[in-house]
């Protein structure tokens, strides 16, 4: 701001030096027309500094023009010359030198063609004493440092833009690095994570290969050998019903084992449908569970696989509670289901008979159930009423296939 300031005024007042010395001291009308002329054009050179920078080419060039064709001088090409060797090519740069070398020429000779007392570079050594003025060889010289100035300036100026340049460029290239660096620790901190969750799936599979997997495989072993050894034809059928049991969470354990150690995000669990909670129920009557089920299913075949497996474990895991909290005692449940309704599960027990008989919980199955539920957005709920029965309810949304 400060600089457009100071270039405004020097060009100012260099016109109008030049336009003065160029007057006459008693001025015709015509004289004082065209004066008044060359002053608004000189108010126009002034003004045209405010944009040395941003159009340095234009500017020059016409204040070079207007210092060939009129009494104004050379001042304002000077001044904005060093913004168009910095801001331009030398093509332009080199024409723009020699309008404002024509300039300055012009103002020179113009100077020393006028009457001695208008001369601009004239000296009297004594008060009254005579003149003396400035040689050829003077306004060459003056000319040329005038002119050898500017296009220092201009050098200086190319050269701090073009080292601007280059930190602009540096700064772009080091933030394009570091985005890249950012890019690959955040990649390379995805792989520590994927690689410890591997380790975790791995020691998770082993543990539950060694732990669970060992007690159902003795387990199926001993319900097998009952079943060949007992003569009792009930105590035949548990067995063989604990042998299936057994023999399907060994399967699904060893789904789950495989899914761990691959690293699968779905864990490859067998996709139940709605059509399986027949088996289910039927299972548990053969286990001897006194159960009424009542299951009403609307195009079932379209329901998606995390609605059916959902479905099937709430209701498997609510009769599992069942028959460990309360063995012995009726047990009601009720399936609807139906696109856009969803599907609302009930479960519902009495108290056991005998308070022995009640097998301690960690309530994991209920929360389980809770987050399967709330998962897909839909609602869950577990515990004892004031009649004595201990109710679950879910409702599962399900959204109609378009």
């Amino acid at each position: 701001m400060v600089g457009t300031i100071g270039a405004v005024v020097v060009a100012w007042s260099g016109a109008l030096i030049g336009l003065a010395m160029s007057s006459p001291a008693e001025l015709t009308d015509a004289e004082l027309a065209s004066t008044l002329v060359w002053f608004c054009v000189a108010s126009g050179v002034a003004a045209s500094m405010v944009w040395r920078q941003r159009h340095p080419v234009v500017v020059c060039l016409a204040t070079a023009v207007i210092g060939v064709v009129s009494p104004l001088g050379a001042v304002a090409p000077l001044i904005a010359l060093p913004w168009v060797m910095a801001r331009t090519d030398w093509r332009r740069s080199l024409l723009c030198g020699s309008a404002t070398a024509a300039a300055l020429a012009a103002a020179f000779w113009r100077d020393g063609t006028r009457t001695e007392r208008n001369v601009i570079f004239s000296m009297a050594i004594e008060d009254g004493g005579p003149l003396t003025f400035m040689t050829p060889a003077g306004y060459t010289t003056l000319g040329a440092l005038a002119l050898g100035l500017s296009v220092g300036v201009g050098l200086l100026r190319r050269r701090a833009s073009h080292a601007d340049a280059d930190a602009d460029a540096a700064r772009s290239a080091a933030a394009v690095e570091a985005r890249r660096a950012a890019s690959w620790q955040q990649q390379s901190q995805s792989l520590q994570t994927e690689l410890s969750r591997q380790e975790e799936r791995d020691l998770i599979a082993r543990e539950m290969h060694d732990t669970v997997a060992h007690q159902l495989s003795l387990m199926s072993l001993q319900a097998s050998a009952l079943e060949v050894s007992s003569d009792d034809g009930d105590v035949g059928d548990a067995a063989r019903s604990m042998r299936a049991s057994a023999h399907h969470a060994l399967e699904e354990m060893r789904t789950l084992i495989t899914s761990l150690r691959e690293g699968a995000d779905d864990y490859g669990a067998r996709s139940w449908s709605l059509a399986d909670l027949a088996d289910l129920l039927d299972g548990a009557r053969d286990r001897g569970v006194d159960l009424m089920a009542t299951v009403f299913v609307t195009d079932g075949d379209t329901a998606p696989p995390t609605l059916t497996r959902t479905v099937y474990r709430v209701v498997q895991e609510s009769l599992t509670n069942a028959t460990k909290h309360a063995p012995g005692t009726p047990v009601t449940v009720s399936v609807r289901a139906r696109p856009r309704d969803g599907v609302d599960i009930t479960v519902r027990n009495p108290r056991s008979r005998s308070a022995s008989a009640v097998a301690p919980g960690s309530r994991a199955g209920i929360l389980g159930m809770r987050e399967r539920c709330e998962a897909l957005g839909g609602r869950f709920d577990a515990g004892w009423q004031d009649d004595g029965t201990f109710l679950v309810r879910a409702h599962v949304p399900w959204a109609a296939a378009r």
